[in-house]
């Protein structure tokens, strides 16, 4: 497992400059739009290292495991090869929501009918047909969650690294005797997740793309599916909604918004929680540890849920969501509180980012 790790970020770490290369080459840069704060040109592949080195380090530490075949994840690698190859397209030729929403839910459907599903929460056993529902759901929120969450240098694939190495750590101590196979494939994506991290740091010189948030968000949705033990299962979903609260959040005040304003689901704006920090005076890289630092605090308070009993694990993991939820309503309450109620421009927060970067340089 170690092995492939390592190879997993090599992988990553070494072709990324490549694709720097040709999309310099080709013209292939990340357009701006109403939530993207970068200026310039920016190459915005960086989701095919990340991908490349995932599925061969996976592929090869499943040909020679003795605990697992590879057909036990292979409906994982081709639902996640469909989601990263249609929204790298989408890249390219911007395709209509619905299109984007049909491979989405053809890649779904691929899981479930796999028996990668939610089947129980706390104590309760799921009927059948509910536990598809909720899995469903779950996968389809979770990978545009991310997506949507993709709009400052090295947030997405922080948050990213941080949730699925904490999936890796839960999965390990959990099957320590096999040398967990779950925790393999998270560690794999992790190092791949660390090896583009490296050029997408502020200021970034390349984006995942959708590609790559969109990869991100499924598989930090499906993981969670694999078989664990008997505590795991217990509190999984609630774990998993600690994990994600800050892209779930989110994304659940901009559905909220743009039905209020009587607007599309797909349409972009500059009023998510990276534009709101930046807007109150935050720089990018303060909103960026200010984001991760609390998602650092997420992954420690869903291990140790995980590790307490049962009913303990559940009031701890309950509290820390309602946490959240009153963080991100106090945001929300000083930012509008703040702008008047008045959306704002992504130009000024563009320019007053520059001013401030050059302000902190001169200081």
């Amino acid at each position: 497992m170690w092995w492939m790790i390592a190879l997993s970020f090599l992988i990553s770490v070494g072709v990324i400059p490549l694709i720097i290369m040709l999309c310099k080459k080709q013209g292939w840069y990340d357009k701006t739009n109403e939530r993207k704060i970068h200026k310039g040109n920016i190459p915005r592949l960086g989701g095919v290292g990340i991908m490349l080195g995932f599925i061969i380090s996976t592929i090869i530490y499943f040909s020679f495991s003795q605990t697992k075949s590879i057909t036990n994840i292979l409906p994982i690698i081709i639902a996640g090869l469909i989601i990263f190859i249609f929204a790298l397209l989408d890249d390219f030729f911007n395709f209509p929501a619905k299109v984007k929403l049909f491979f989405q839910v053809l890649a779904t459907v691929i899981v479930l009918c796999n028996n990668f599903r939610f089947t129980c929460i706390f104590n309760w056993q799921l009927p059948v047909w509910f536990s598809y529902v909720l899995s469903f759901f779950w996968i389809i929120g979770i990978i545009n969650a991310f997506n949507l969450i993709d709009g400052l240098d090295a947030l997405c694939g922080g948050l990213s690294l941080l949730i699925i190495g904490s999936l890796g750590v839960i999965f390990f101590c959990a099957e320590a005797i096999d040398a967990s196979s779950s925790a393999a494939v998270c560690f794999i994506m992790a190092a791949a997740i660390l090896g583009f991290l490296c050029y997408n740091r502020p200021p970034a010189k390349i984006f995942m793309g959708d590609g790559g948030s969109q990869i991100m968000g499924f598989m930090i949705a499906v993981l969670p599916l694999f078989d664990s033990t008997k505590n795991f299962n217990y509190n999984k979903l609630l774990v998993m909604i600690v994990l994600v609260s800050i892209p779930m959040l989110d994304t659940i005040a901009a559905m909220w918004r743009r039905t209020r304003e009587h607007r599309s689901f797909m349409t972009a704006d500059s009023r998510h929680i990276h534009h709101k920090l930046i807007a109150l005076g935050f720089t990018k890289v303060q909103t960026l540890i200010f984001l991760l630092s609390i998602q650092t605090c997420l992954c420690l308070a869903a291990g140790l849920g995980m590790y307490l009993r049962e009913d303990k694990g559940a009031i701890l993991l309950f509290v820390v969501f309602v946490f959240m939820v009153a963080f991100y309503s106090s945001i929300h309450f000083i930012y509008y509180t703040v702008t008047n109620n008045k959306p704002v421009d992504i130009k000024d927060l563009q320019n007053e980012t520059k001013a401030k970067g050059s302000k902190n340089s001169e200081s």
